[in-house]
């Protein structure tokens, strides 16, 4: 069994026994809420005992939203599901999944009331067990792999600094599933030291790859070198043709090839696609009415404060209370950015465009409080409702400094490909301010590389949460 095979059987499991433990925590907590007769004290009425059979149709609903959401926030993945990481995902998860059953059956039971006990009972329940059964089934995977079962066998084609990547990889990893069994290139002796001191077997010469894969039962080839030509790629794919091995190729353009290449075909001809314009089609435009729906909201609710803040900054210190800046957006488009002035009107005479430090003295006393928890920034719900921004996204930078950070910074300008955001990846990972560039850029380009709708909202509630601590 390959590790592949292992890994799908693993992901029906975890589904099935998601879907029984989902089922089990709504009939324990019917039992534990009507008729255990534990949780009496909780009732506000004696409105007697619901018919079972209405808390049995709630099973399928609540079933597949829960699958959903477990599926969105990518918890079906064995190799990573078992540790606290995966639990703190789980627990958000499970917050979202109660909150989402909880409107589905108001739209489609409404004229049946269910109890919220009964819910946050099934919750609590499914979430305790759903992570026991991760646990229980990683322990299985590590026990299996452990007698050589669900394991890949891997070699590598040809050696240079990227197959020295592949072998840190793998090592790094001693329950990962794969076995790194040794070299394949034109070095005749039988062991050659690599990497960090590690001795790796030579396996053969590329012309003899048919052998070498059938003698060592190999999975996987990685073909981790450009010293290996097209042709000798093309002998190998013709010899392996008829042996069920999986044959990968690290191209000399992986530092640009992201988590979105794919294989598409124009025309009937294949083609790697390394990018795609992200954040288009149906996504895009509900990510733009979510935009559009909330930063409204957000300046209809939050008008009385935004009115007060403005008046105590006029009281307080000369100048407008609005501070506009013009900043870099997508595609290199610029726009005048809305705050609340936090600091001395003449901040940036004779200084120019730099970034703001944690106790900068050009600070206001009001301006420090503002900065802490983030109310300077409301304004900016204003360039979200007129599309400047986003909610989510990468943070605009000041034009001024583009071109330096262009030429200092690997991929800089990647983080234009999409709108800037009030909040980002980033910005919730603890790198907002004036922190390492390089780190910002690489959790901006992982947020555009794996954008999806599920992981906006993942961070809003963090950076809500960071908020409430003061610590954004």
């Amino acid at each position: 069994m390959s590790k592949k095979t292992l890994d799908h059987l693993l992901i029906t499991l975890t589904v099935l026994c998601d879907l029984c433990f989902i089922a089990t925590a709504i009939v324990i907590a019917y039992w534990l809420r009507f008729e255990s007769g534990w949780l009496d004290v909780l009732a506000l009425h004696k409105g007697g005992t619901p018919p079972f059979d209405d808390y049995l149709r709630l099973i399928p609903v609540t079933a597949i939203i829960w699958l959903l959401m477990l599926k969105g926030f990518k918890l079906y993945r064995p190799e990573n599901n078992a540790t606290l990481s995966a639990l703190w995902v789980l627990c958000k998860a499970s917050v979202i999944a109660l909150i989402a059953t909880l409107a589905a059956l108001f739209f489609i039971y409404h004229h049946d009331a269910y109890s919220r006990w009964v819910m946050l009972l099934a919750t609590g329940f499914s979430l305790i067990w759903l992570f026991l059964g991760r646990l229980v089934l990683s322990r299985f995977r590590q026990a299996v792999q452990a007698q050589g079962v669900g394991v890949s066998r891997v070699a590598l084609v040809g050696y240079d600094e990227r197959g020295e990547k592949i072998i840190n990889a793998l090592n790094a990893k001693s329950n990962s599933g794969y076995e790194l069994v040794g070299i394949i290139d034109e070095i005749k002796d039988t062991e050659v030291c690599y990497t960090d001191g590690l001795r790796l077997q030579h396996l053969g010469e590329s012309a003899e790859i048919l052998e070498i894969v059938q003698k060592h039962r190999l999975d996987v080839l990685f073909i981790a070198s450009p010293g290996v030509s097209n042709d000798a790629i093309l002998q190998i794919l013709h010899a392996c043709e008829g042996v069920p091995v999986q044959i990968n190729v690290l191209p000399e353009l992986s530092e640009f090839i992201s988590g979105g290449t794919a294989v598409t075909f124009f025309d009937g001809i294949p083609v790697l696609q390394l990018r795609e314009t992200p954040m288009q089609g149906v996504s895009g435009i509900v990510k733009r009415l979510i935009d559009i729906v909330f930063s409204f909201l957000a300046l209809v609710v939050l008008s009385p404060l935004m009115l007060i803040i403005a008046a105590t900054i006029r009281l307080t210190s000369p100048g407008r209370a609005i501070f506009r800046q013009e900043r870099v957006g997508r595609a290199g488009k610029r726009f005048k950015i809305y705050k609340f002035r936090s600091m001395r009107s003449d901040a940036e005479e004779n200084i120019g465009h730099v970034w703001a430090e944690n106790d900068d003295p050009r600070q206001t006393a009001l301006g420090k409080f503002l900065r802490r928890w983030s109310l300077d920034e409301l304004p900016q719900f204003f360039n979200v409702l007129k599309g400047d921004m986003s909610l989510v996204g990468p943070r605009p930078e000041m034009s001024g400094l583009i071109g330096t950070f262009q030429e200092s910074v690997p991929h800089y300008l990647a983080r234009q490909r999409v709108k800037s955001g009030m909040t980002g990846w980033a910005q919730v990972n603890g790198l907002r301010g004036n922190t390492s560039l390089e780190d910002r850029v690489n959790y901006d380009r992982y947020y555009i590389e794996n954008w999806s709708l599920a992981l906006d909202i993942k961070i809003i509630l963090k950076t809500l949460w960071a908020i409430k601590k003061g610590s954004r």
